[in-house]
């Protein structure tokens, strides 16, 4: 693999991990507000409701962690269109 391509694949990387880290907690931040306001109504009233509690929490988290997505996506190619595809090449 050429120099060049070890570069532009680790930058990629790094840039696309980044962004799943800040993704992660605007997702976090996201479902704590919405639990706090009342907006995702978890009810906890029998043992079966306690019991799925956290399962429908981590849904909610990772909805909200899918809707930036998109983002990531968008962003990660415009960084390899801006390096330029050909740069990805390993031979």
């Amino acid at each position: 693999m050429r120099p060049e391509a070890l570069a532009a694949w680790t930058q990629l990387y790094a840039a696309v991990g980044l962004l799943a880290g800040i993704c992660a907690t605007c997702a976090l931040l996201r479902t704590i507000i919405e639990l706090q306001s009342g907006a995702i109504g978890l009810p906890t009233d029998t043992w079966k409701q306690k019991a799925i509690w956290f399962p429908r929490l981590w849904l909610r988290f990772q909805l909200n962690y899918l809707s930036g997505f998109p983002c990531i996506m968008g962003i990660a190619l415009l960084y390899a269109h801006y390096i330029g595809f050909d740069a990805f090449n390993p031979s």
